[in-house]
Protein backbone atom coordinates (compact mmCIF):
# COMPACT_ATOMS: atom_id res chain seq x y z
CA UNK A 1 0.00 0.00 0.00
CA UNK A 2 2.78 2.47 0.89
CA UNK A 3 4.48 1.85 -2.46
CA UNK A 4 1.24 2.54 -4.31
CA UNK A 5 0.59 5.77 -2.40
CA UNK A 6 4.18 6.92 -2.80
CA UNK A 7 4.15 6.29 -6.55
CA UNK A 8 0.80 8.02 -6.99
CA UNK A 9 1.98 11.10 -5.09
CA UNK A 10 5.10 11.32 -7.24
CA UNK A 11 3.13 11.13 -10.49
CA UNK A 12 0.67 13.80 -9.39
CA UNK A 13 3.45 16.17 -8.26
CA UNK A 14 5.39 15.78 -11.50
CA UNK A 15 2.25 16.22 -13.58
CA UNK A 16 1.35 19.47 -11.83
CA UNK A 17 4.81 20.90 -12.40
CA UNK A 18 5.33 19.84 -15.99
CA UNK A 19 1.76 20.31 -17.17
CA UNK A 20 1.89 16.95 -18.90
CA UNK A 21 1.23 13.40 -17.75
CA UNK A 22 3.98 10.85 -17.29
CA UNK A 23 1.99 8.08 -18.97
CA UNK A 24 3.61 7.05 -22.25
CA UNK A 25 6.75 9.17 -21.78
CA UNK A 26 8.96 6.16 -21.22
CA UNK A 27 8.31 3.54 -23.86
CA UNK A 28 11.16 1.15 -23.15
CA UNK A 29 13.38 0.04 -20.30
CA UNK A 30 16.28 0.86 -22.62
CA UNK A 31 15.78 4.52 -21.61
CA UNK A 32 16.57 3.72 -17.98
CA UNK A 33 20.19 4.16 -16.84
CA UNK A 34 21.23 1.88 -13.97
CA UNK A 35 24.41 2.38 -11.96
CA UNK A 36 26.05 1.01 -8.83
CA UNK A 37 28.57 2.65 -6.52
CA UNK A 38 29.53 2.79 -2.91
CA UNK A 39 32.25 3.30 -0.33
CA UNK A 40 34.33 1.34 2.15
CA UNK A 41 36.09 3.05 5.06
CA UNK A 42 38.31 1.12 7.48
CA UNK A 43 39.84 2.87 10.51
CA UNK A 44 42.16 1.84 13.35
CA UNK A 45 42.75 4.12 16.32
CA UNK A 46 43.13 4.54 20.03
CA UNK A 47 42.87 7.03 22.90
CA UNK A 48 44.69 7.77 26.12
CA UNK A 49 42.97 9.97 28.70
CA UNK A 50 43.97 12.36 31.48
CA UNK A 51 40.51 12.17 33.12
CA UNK A 52 38.91 8.81 32.31
CA UNK A 53 35.27 9.60 33.23
CA UNK A 54 34.77 6.09 34.58
CA UNK A 55 35.77 4.39 31.30
CA UNK A 56 38.76 2.44 30.05
CA UNK A 57 41.20 3.54 27.34
CA UNK A 58 42.49 1.41 24.49
CA UNK A 59 42.41 0.70 20.77
CA UNK A 60 39.54 0.04 18.39
CA UNK A 61 38.47 -0.53 14.78
CA UNK A 62 35.65 1.23 12.97
CA UNK A 63 34.17 0.59 9.53
CA UNK A 64 31.61 2.27 7.30
CA UNK A 65 30.59 0.42 4.13
CA UNK A 66 27.68 1.27 1.83
CA UNK A 67 26.37 0.26 -1.61
CA UNK A 68 24.55 2.78 -3.82
CA UNK A 69 22.04 1.78 -6.50
CA UNK A 70 20.72 4.47 -8.86
CA UNK A 71 18.17 4.32 -11.66
CA UNK A 72 17.71 7.40 -13.85
CA UNK A 73 15.85 8.41 -16.98
CA UNK A 74 14.91 11.64 -18.77
CA UNK A 75 11.31 11.82 -20.01
CA UNK A 76 10.08 13.35 -23.26
CA UNK A 77 8.92 16.44 -21.35
CA UNK A 78 12.49 17.12 -20.11
CA UNK A 79 11.97 15.97 -16.52
CA UNK A 80 14.71 13.72 -15.12
CA UNK A 81 13.51 11.03 -12.73
CA UNK A 82 16.01 9.35 -10.42
CA UNK A 83 15.59 6.66 -7.76
CA UNK A 84 18.39 6.11 -5.21
CA UNK A 85 18.86 3.30 -2.68
CA UNK A 86 21.83 3.30 -0.29
CA UNK A 87 22.39 0.09 1.65
CA UNK A 88 24.51 -0.34 4.77
CA UNK A 89 26.88 -3.29 4.42
CA UNK A 90 28.30 -3.72 7.94
CA UNK A 91 27.16 -6.90 9.69
CA UNK A 92 26.80 -4.98 12.98
CA UNK A 93 24.40 -2.42 11.50
CA UNK A 94 20.70 -3.11 12.05
CA UNK A 95 19.62 -0.53 9.45
CA UNK A 96 19.49 -2.06 5.99
CA UNK A 97 18.66 1.04 3.91
CA UNK A 98 20.58 4.15 4.91
CA UNK A 99 18.74 6.28 2.34
CA UNK A 100 16.05 5.64 -0.23
CA UNK A 101 14.33 8.38 -2.21
CA UNK A 102 13.03 9.51 -5.59
CA UNK A 103 14.13 12.76 -7.21
CA UNK A 104 12.47 14.81 -9.98
CA UNK A 105 14.50 17.59 -11.59
CA UNK A 106 14.13 20.03 -14.45
CA UNK A 107 13.91 23.71 -15.26
CA UNK A 108 11.61 24.10 -12.21
CA UNK A 109 14.33 22.95 -9.80
CA UNK A 110 14.38 19.68 -7.90
CA UNK A 111 11.95 17.66 -5.75
CA UNK A 112 13.01 14.84 -3.44
CA UNK A 113 10.73 12.45 -1.54
CA UNK A 114 11.77 9.60 0.73
CA UNK A 115 14.30 8.92 3.48
CA UNK A 116 16.86 11.62 2.81
CA UNK A 117 18.50 14.49 4.74
CA UNK A 118 16.50 17.69 4.95
CA UNK A 119 17.24 20.52 2.51
CA UNK A 120 19.05 22.66 5.11
CA UNK A 121 21.49 19.82 5.78
CA UNK A 122 22.09 19.24 2.07
CA UNK A 123 22.94 22.93 1.52
CA UNK A 124 24.95 23.21 4.76
CA UNK A 125 28.53 24.51 4.71
CA UNK A 126 30.78 23.31 7.57
CA UNK A 127 34.40 23.87 8.58
CA UNK A 128 36.97 22.24 6.28
CA UNK A 129 38.32 18.98 7.66
CA UNK A 130 40.94 16.58 6.27
CA UNK A 131 41.38 12.91 7.05
CA UNK A 132 37.73 11.79 6.90
CA UNK A 133 37.41 12.20 10.69
CA UNK A 134 35.33 15.19 11.80
CA UNK A 135 34.85 16.92 15.13
CA UNK A 136 31.93 14.68 16.08
CA UNK A 137 34.02 11.60 15.21
CA UNK A 138 36.68 12.62 17.73
CA UNK A 139 34.02 12.61 20.48
CA UNK A 140 32.93 9.14 19.35
CA UNK A 141 36.51 7.81 19.43
CA UNK A 142 37.19 9.42 22.82
CA UNK A 143 33.95 8.06 24.25
CA UNK A 144 31.61 9.96 26.55
CA UNK A 145 32.06 9.83 30.32
CA UNK A 146 29.58 7.68 32.22
CA UNK A 147 27.79 10.73 33.63
CA UNK A 148 26.12 13.45 31.57
CA UNK A 149 24.40 14.00 28.23
CA UNK A 150 26.38 15.69 25.44
CA UNK A 151 25.45 17.58 22.27
CA UNK A 152 28.18 16.30 19.93
CA UNK A 153 29.89 18.31 17.21
CA UNK A 154 27.48 18.20 14.28
CA UNK A 155 26.28 21.63 13.10
CA UNK A 156 23.63 20.13 10.80
CA UNK A 157 20.34 18.27 11.19
CA UNK A 158 21.55 15.14 9.40
CA UNK A 159 18.94 12.45 10.07
CA UNK A 160 17.48 10.45 7.16
CA UNK A 161 13.82 10.84 8.14
CA UNK A 162 10.94 10.43 5.69
CA UNK A 163 10.95 13.91 4.14
CA UNK A 164 9.80 15.82 1.07
CA UNK A 165 12.05 18.65 -0.16
CA UNK A 166 12.07 21.28 -2.90
CA UNK A 167 15.18 23.06 -4.25
CA UNK A 168 15.00 26.10 -6.50
CA UNK A 169 17.22 26.42 -9.58
CA UNK A 170 20.50 28.25 -8.96
CA UNK A 171 20.52 31.98 -9.76
CA UNK A 172 24.03 33.53 -9.88
CA UNK A 173 25.13 31.00 -7.25
CA UNK A 174 22.09 31.45 -4.98
CA UNK A 175 19.59 28.65 -4.34
CA UNK A 176 16.78 28.15 -1.85
CA UNK A 177 15.14 25.06 -0.40
CA UNK A 178 12.36 23.91 1.91
CA UNK A 179 11.66 20.52 3.54
CA UNK A 180 8.77 19.03 5.49
CA UNK A 181 9.18 16.08 7.89
CA UNK A 182 5.90 14.85 9.43
CA UNK A 183 7.48 12.52 12.01
CA UNK A 184 11.16 13.06 12.91
CA UNK A 185 12.77 9.72 13.71
CA UNK A 186 9.92 7.65 12.29
CA UNK A 187 7.42 7.52 9.42
CA UNK A 188 3.70 7.49 8.61
CA UNK A 189 1.24 9.70 10.56
CA UNK A 190 2.58 11.02 13.91
CA UNK A 191 1.02 9.35 16.93
CA UNK A 192 1.18 12.28 19.37
CA UNK A 193 0.75 16.02 19.48
CA UNK A 194 4.45 16.86 20.00
CA UNK A 195 7.70 16.08 18.19
CA UNK A 196 6.05 16.31 14.78
CA UNK A 197 5.65 18.50 11.67
CA UNK A 198 9.17 19.90 11.29
CA UNK A 199 9.78 22.52 8.59
CA UNK A 200 13.30 23.27 7.28
CA UNK A 201 14.25 26.41 5.31
CA UNK A 202 17.60 27.20 3.74
CA UNK A 203 19.41 29.57 1.38
CA UNK A 204 22.77 28.56 -0.07
CA UNK A 205 25.41 30.36 -2.14
CA UNK A 206 28.33 28.96 -4.13
CA UNK A 207 30.38 30.96 -6.62
CA UNK A 208 33.90 32.11 -7.52
CA UNK A 209 35.26 35.63 -7.99
CA UNK A 210 38.80 36.27 -9.28
CA UNK A 211 39.91 32.83 -8.14
CA UNK A 212 38.35 33.14 -4.67
CA UNK A 213 35.67 30.54 -3.99
CA UNK A 214 32.80 31.42 -1.67
CA UNK A 215 30.43 28.83 -0.17
CA UNK A 216 27.84 29.90 2.38
CA UNK A 217 24.44 28.99 3.78
CA UNK A 218 21.81 30.07 6.27
CA UNK A 219 19.24 27.49 7.42
CA UNK A 220 16.59 26.96 10.05
CA UNK A 221 14.29 24.30 11.48
CA UNK A 222 10.91 24.91 13.09
CA UNK A 223 9.16 22.30 15.22
CA UNK A 224 5.61 23.60 14.78
CA UNK A 225 4.23 21.23 17.44
CA UNK A 226 6.43 22.44 20.30
CA UNK A 227 7.31 26.02 19.41
CA UNK A 228 11.03 25.20 19.23
CA UNK A 229 13.44 26.28 16.55
CA UNK A 230 17.04 26.12 15.39
CA UNK A 231 19.32 28.24 13.21
CA UNK A 232 22.55 27.30 11.48
CA UNK A 233 24.98 29.10 9.19
CA UNK A 234 28.30 28.37 7.51
CA UNK A 235 30.96 30.12 5.40
CA UNK A 236 34.05 28.80 3.58
CA UNK A 237 36.57 30.80 1.52
CA UNK A 238 39.02 29.05 -0.79
CA UNK A 239 42.00 30.22 -2.85
CA UNK A 240 45.00 28.50 -4.44
CA UNK A 241 44.54 25.26 -2.52
CA UNK A 242 43.74 26.92 0.82
CA UNK A 243 40.27 26.71 2.42
CA UNK A 244 39.22 28.43 5.64
CA UNK A 245 35.85 28.72 7.33
CA UNK A 246 33.41 27.43 9.88
CA UNK A 247 29.79 26.98 10.90
CA UNK A 248 27.42 27.50 13.82
CA UNK A 249 24.17 25.92 15.05
CA UNK A 250 21.84 26.76 17.92
CA UNK A 251 18.65 25.08 19.16
CA UNK A 252 16.18 27.04 21.28
CA UNK A 253 12.63 26.80 22.59
CA UNK A 254 10.33 24.54 24.57
CA UNK A 255 11.48 21.40 22.73
CA UNK A 256 14.81 21.69 24.59
CA UNK A 257 13.35 23.01 27.84
CA UNK A 258 16.11 24.87 29.69
CA UNK A 259 18.82 23.02 27.81
CA UNK A 260 19.69 25.47 25.04
CA UNK A 261 22.35 24.19 22.65
CA UNK A 262 25.18 25.98 20.82
CA UNK A 263 27.57 24.13 18.50
CA UNK A 264 30.29 25.61 16.28
CA UNK A 265 33.37 24.61 14.29
CA UNK A 266 36.24 26.35 12.47
CA UNK A 267 39.10 25.10 10.36
CA UNK A 268 41.72 25.62 7.67
CA UNK A 269 43.08 23.19 5.09
CA UNK A 270 45.59 23.10 2.25
CA UNK A 271 45.69 20.69 -0.69
CA UNK A 272 48.38 20.29 -3.35
CA UNK A 273 48.47 17.41 -5.81
CA UNK A 274 47.53 14.18 -4.01
CA UNK A 275 48.33 15.60 -0.55
CA UNK A 276 46.11 17.51 1.88
CA UNK A 277 46.46 18.67 5.48
CA UNK A 278 44.05 20.50 7.74
CA UNK A 279 43.32 21.68 11.27
CA UNK A 280 39.77 21.75 12.69
CA UNK A 281 38.43 23.05 16.00
CA UNK A 282 34.96 22.35 17.34
CA UNK A 283 33.01 23.02 20.53
CA UNK A 284 29.54 22.91 21.99
CA UNK A 285 27.86 24.37 25.04
CA UNK A 286 24.58 23.56 26.79
CA UNK A 287 23.26 24.47 30.22
CA UNK A 288 24.46 21.11 31.61
CA UNK A 289 27.58 20.16 29.63
CA UNK A 290 30.22 21.23 27.12
CA UNK A 291 32.74 19.65 24.76
CA UNK A 292 35.69 20.77 22.65
CA UNK A 293 38.00 19.16 20.11
CA UNK A 294 41.26 20.05 18.33
CA UNK A 295 42.13 17.86 15.34
CA UNK A 296 45.01 17.73 12.84
CA UNK A 297 44.41 15.53 9.80
CA UNK A 298 46.18 14.55 6.61
CA UNK A 299 45.38 12.51 3.51
CA UNK A 300 47.16 11.06 0.49
CA UNK A 301 45.33 10.08 -2.69
CA UNK A 302 46.83 6.84 -3.99
CA UNK A 303 44.66 6.80 -7.10
CA UNK A 304 41.09 7.24 -8.26
CA UNK A 305 38.85 6.79 -5.22
CA UNK A 306 41.58 5.50 -2.85
CA UNK A 307 42.83 7.66 0.04
CA UNK A 308 45.09 6.98 3.00
CA UNK A 309 44.17 9.16 5.99
CA UNK A 310 45.62 9.95 9.40
CA UNK A 311 44.47 12.09 12.33
CA UNK A 312 45.64 13.13 15.79
CA UNK A 313 43.36 14.97 18.21
CA UNK A 314 42.66 16.21 21.70
CA UNK A 315 39.04 16.13 22.90
CA UNK A 316 37.24 16.90 26.13
CA UNK A 317 33.71 16.19 27.43
CA UNK A 318 32.67 17.81 30.70
CA UNK A 319 29.48 17.76 32.78
CA UNK A 320 28.65 17.98 36.48
CA UNK A 321 28.68 14.98 38.82
CA UNK A 322 31.01 12.08 39.50
CA UNK A 323 32.65 10.62 36.36
CA UNK A 324 31.34 13.61 34.39
CA UNK A 325 34.65 14.51 32.76
CA UNK A 326 36.67 12.63 30.14
CA UNK A 327 39.50 14.20 28.16
CA UNK A 328 42.53 12.88 26.32
CA UNK A 329 44.45 12.47 23.09
CA UNK A 330 43.85 10.06 20.25
CA UNK A 331 45.05 8.96 16.83
CA UNK A 332 43.07 7.43 13.96
CA UNK A 333 44.41 6.11 10.62
CA UNK A 334 42.57 4.42 7.82
CA UNK A 335 41.92 3.76 4.15
CA UNK A 336 38.92 5.24 2.33
CA UNK A 337 37.69 3.73 -0.94
CA UNK A 338 34.99 5.25 -3.16
CA UNK A 339 33.69 3.45 -6.24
Amino acid sequence: MKKVLFGTTTLVAAGLISGTAFAGNVTSKDNLELSIGGKMEQYFGGVGTFEDGGREDGFGINTDTELYFTGKTTLDNGITVKAVIQLEAQTSNTTNADEQYVELSGSFGKIQAGQKEDAATQLAVTAPTVGSVGVNDTYVWLGAPTSGSFAGGDTTWSSDDATVSYFTPSFFGFSGAVSYTPTPGSALVPAGTTGRDNVYLSVGFSNEFSGVGIDADVGSVIDTSQDSWGIRSGLNLSYAGFTAGGSFLTMQGSDNGANETYIWDAGVSYAVGPYAVGFTYGANDTTTSDQQSYKLGGSYNMGAGIDLVGNVFYADSDSSGANGQRDGVGAVAGVVLSF
